[in-house]
């Protein structure tokens, strides 16, 4: 998760993208990779999603609240607050789940709590 905390706060994927298995999982609850994609479709849409954020300079800052790790699942609890002109009135708290495989991520979940972007604010910034 330091790769992907990286990438949010610099524009830059590449160390986290590198992580990721060829059969990835990722589910985002918003635009612009709204839904549940699996297998190549879903490595696909992380790296159109990270190129995105990247191109449009969104940046996020997250805090780690809470890390639980569950076989081979890890729970991590986020506050989070835009970082950048495009998201400076995001403000969130997150739960990502990924899950691991050896040592490569094969999936990404991301769950929002009651905070959602503020209009004008960054759309699907975590």
């Amino acid at each position: 998760m330091d790769a992907f905390d990286r990438g949010w706060r610099t524009g830059v994927w590449s160390g986290f993208l590198a992580m990721l298995t060829d059969d990835f999982g990722f589910w985002f609850p918003e635009n612009p990779a709204r839904g549940r994609f699996e297998g190549s479709a879903g490595r696909q849409a992380v790296v159109e999603w990270t190129a995105f954020h990247a191109a449009n300079g969104n940046r996020v800052l997250g805090t780690r609240r809470r890390t639980t790790v569950a076989g081979d699942r890890v729970f991590y609890e986020y506050d989070s607050v835009g970082a950048s002109e495009n998201t400076a009135s995001y403000r969130n708290w997150e739960i990502i789940v990924v899950e691991v495989r050896g040592n490569r991520i094969c999936a990404l979940q991301e769950y929002w709590g009651d905070a959602r972007p503020a209009a004008g604010g960054a759309v699907g910034a975590p």
